[in-house]
Formats: structure tokens, C-alpha cells, sequence
């Protein structure tokens, strides 16, 4: 009887080990800050490909990221609010790239981990590039014909669809064909001209769609997904 007992006071108290390290508490991070590298405070950065860069800090689980122009007192636009988030291998980035127009940018980062967080680290900055760079993406093309779930006889199919230009580089339309709903076999694709293109299929239910371009690199969203079936 008195080894059972001793026995059972080795569990209980192993238990009551692994109990205090569940709730051990985070560790307060709250009156530290996270270190910026770049850009700094009041700097010009003469390349539109802005790289922001940070410090990792001991006991962060995660980072938010906010970009403001022209800053946060008189914000015109916050262009991004992210949060960076330990993955399970420990692993948490502490940089991003972001294109932007000339003109004046605040961004700010702040550490969090699950039960505290650093006051918000606050750089403004200038950019100086390209005053003639394109950084905007064309509209995303709108599927017309054929419409959707549309079936035909005629082996050649003529596909048409509607996008505004933008000012800026010139844009081009690209179509794509797929042999699946889940868009994995690629089948086909090609440049469309005017809007417009025309291609000949084999019997089978085919899905598309549409994406543009310009020259200066932007891309715009997929279209929506269309399907079409040739007897």
C-alpha cells in the first residue's frame, strides 16, 4: 500500500509540474520597442521599391506593419495594415517591399506577443524616384461571351470581354484555358487582341479566364471563371 501511495504522489506531482508550465505567464514586452533599420526617420529614398526592415525582438510572437501616406496625423490613406505572424517552426519575417509613387510615407511596426505588446516604432520618409513610374494595375477584365455554362456544336469559339484602360504603359489581355474546374491543366494560352479572341476546342467542357498586363510590370486581378462545353 505505501508504494502505491508513493507512486501516486510521482504522478500528481509530475502533473502539477506540467500544469505551472501551461500557465506560465508571457513575458511583458510592453516597455520595450521594436529596432528599425530602414527606411529611418526623415530620410529620402531615391528607388520607388521601398524595402522596410526591422529587428527581431526577444519573447514577439508577431509584428503589425502600417504604412500611412502622408502620416498618421493628417492620413490621407493607410496603404497597409499587416500582421506577421511566428510560424510553427519559430520563424516570423521582419521585412517587406512595397512600390510606391514619389511623395511623403509614415510607417510604423510594433511587436506583440499573446498577452502584451510595445508601443507602435514611428519613421516618416520621403521618396524620390521615378516621377513618371507606373505603379498601377490594370482593371480586371469582365467576362462577356461566351457566357457561362454555355454549350455549342462549332469547334471554334470566339471569346470577348470588357476592360477600361488606364492611363499609363501600355496593356495587354491575357486568356487562359483549363481541362479543370480546380484550373490545374493548362491547356491553352494566348494574347487576346481588341478584347477579343478565337480559338478551336475539342469535344469536352473547358473553363477560362482572362488577365491583363502593361509594360511597366502591374498585373491585375483574375477574372472571374467562365466554362463552356463543345458537343
Amino acid at each position: 500500500m505505501q508504494l502505491r501511495i508513493v507512486k501516486l504522489g510521482l504522478v500528481l506531482a509530475l502533473m502539477g509540474m506540467a500544469s505551472c508550465e501551461d500557465i506560465l505567464e508571457e513575458v511583458d514586452i510592453s516597455n520595450q520597442r521594436v529596432t528599425v533599420f530602414a527606411p529611418l526617420d526623415s530620410t529620402t529614398v531615391t528607388d520607388n521599391s521601398v524595402r522596410f526592415n526591422w529587428d527581431r525582438l526577444t519573447d514577439a510572437t508577431s509584428y503589425r506593419f502600417q504604412l500611412a501616406a502622408p502620416d498618421f496625423v493628417d492620413t490621407a490613406q493607410i496603404l497597409l495594415d499587416t500582421l506577421f505572424v511566428e510560424d510553427t517552426l519559430g520563424r516570423v519575417a521582419t521585412q517587406i517591399q512595397q512600390d510606391l509613387l514619389n511623395g511623403n510615407y509614415a510607417w510604423r511596426i510594433k511587436a506583440l506577443n499573446s498577452g502584451f505588446e510595445t508601443p507602435y516604432a514611428l519613421q516618416t520618409f520621403v521618396v524620390n524616384g521615378d516621377e513618371n513610374i507606373d505603379l498601377d494595375p490594370p482593371n480586371t477584365p469582365q467576362l462577356v461571351a461566351p457566357v457561362n455554362g454555355a454549350t455549342q456544336d462549332e469547334a471554334t469559339v470566339t471569346f470577348r470581354w470588357t476592360r477600361e484602360d488606364i492611363p499609363g504603359t501600355a496593356e495587354r489581355d491575357s486568356i487562359y484555358f483549363f481541362s479543370d474546374e480546380a484550373l490545374q491543366n493548362l491547356v491553352g494560352k494566348d494574347i487576346g487582341a481588341n478584347k477579343t479572341f478565337s480559338a478551336d476546342f475539342a469535344a469536352g467542357t473547358f473553363y477560362w479566364f482572362v488577365k491583363a498586363f502593361d509594360l511597366a510590370g502591374n498585373e491585375s486581378e483574375d477574372s472571374t471563371v467562365f466554362s463552356f462545353t463543345i458537343n
